[in-house]
């Protein structure tokens, strides 16, 4: 169940994790700070400011914490004190937490309707969240680990955040196959300045890994994703249909994780903030997500 190494500063820093997941999700909010949201905050930090945007697994993200000198991650910290992370870094070490504590849970790569603005035109915004296995009511709940009460407030969101609809965070698949059927518009998906269908196949393919526990950044590309033009339409359509929210086809999923055009290779193109990309060696990343 969980991927955590046995090492001294990783025990010091989860001995007292909380069992339930509304204090799990707590903890991680209490450990890192979200990049975009730094001067929401009233933040200003310094370009040295520790930060985990491009660290892969949950392990290396604690070890960044645990070099931050923050020993008891339940111990109340200002928002200057935590090292800056990204909706996936959240993710992932609300994943590893629960994990921990023996609650299945996993990774979801996709797009949230919530952080757009009726002057933007993206109405779909890429992002990430945790589904853990609820066993008392046999499904899988859609977590957004990131929104805490002043983000919350700030959104003026009124669902539940640690128990989503599926309409308001879109899996990858979800959103190719809204555009497939004519039901979206593919320029609205995605961030920033890229958007598009092969934005979306990008974040279908790594909710695809992110399913079979690959570690992986949101920049990270291989495969099919690094084709200029969308190919392979029945093969998409395919991952599409078994990545929905709360997705049970676990056969299927592992399956096409490893059909060549899809399966994360030993070495793949990372794309951020670079006109270059560059080459990264996965067998370098020992801890799965």
């Amino acid at each position: 169940m969980t991927y955590l190494p046995d090492t001294p500063e990783i025990k010091t820093l989860t001995e007292d994790l909380p069992e339930t997941v509304p204090k799990i999700i707590e903890t991680v909010q209490n450990s890192l700070i979200h990049v975009y949201w730094v001067e929401r905050y009233g933040e200003k930090f310094e370009e040295d400011h520790t930060s985990v945007l491009s660290t892969r697994s949950a392990a290396d993200i604690l070890r960044q914490v645990y070099k931050q000198d923050l020993k008891n991650l339940q111990e109340k910290r200002k928002q200057s004190e935590k090292p800056i992370g990204n909706c996936r870094d959240f993710t992932v070490l609300s994943v590893a937490f629960m994990r921990e504590n023996g609650i299945p849970a996993r990774a979801r790569c996709g797009f949230a309707t919530y952080f757009s603005t009726q002057d933007m035109k993206l109405k779909y915004i890429d992002h990430w969240v945790v589904e853990y296995w609820n066993t008392d009511e046999q499904r899988w709940i859609m977590v957004d680990s990131q929104l805490d009460e002043f983000q919350k407030e700030t959104l003026n969101l009124s669902f539940n955040t640690l128990d989503m609809p599926h309409d308001r965070f879109i899996t990858g698949g979800v959103g190719w196959q809204m555009c497939r059927e004519g039901k979206a518009d593919p320029g609205t998906f995605g961030i920033f300045e890229m958007n598009g269908m092969g934005f979306i196949r990008g974040d279908m393919i790594r909710d695809l890994a992110a399913l079979v526990k690959t570690p992986l950044l949101p920049w990270d590309c291989w495969g099919i994703m690094l084709d200029k033009d969308i190919k392979d339409v029945e093969l998409m359509d395919k991952v599409a249909s078994v990545t929905q929210p709360a997705t049970q086809r676990y056969n299927e999923i592992i399956e096409l994780s490893e059909h060549p055009r899809l399966k994360v290779p030993e070495v793949i193109t990372s794309w951020k903030g670079m006109e270059e990309p560059l080459k990264i060696k996965l067998s370098e990343v020992t801890e799965k997500i």
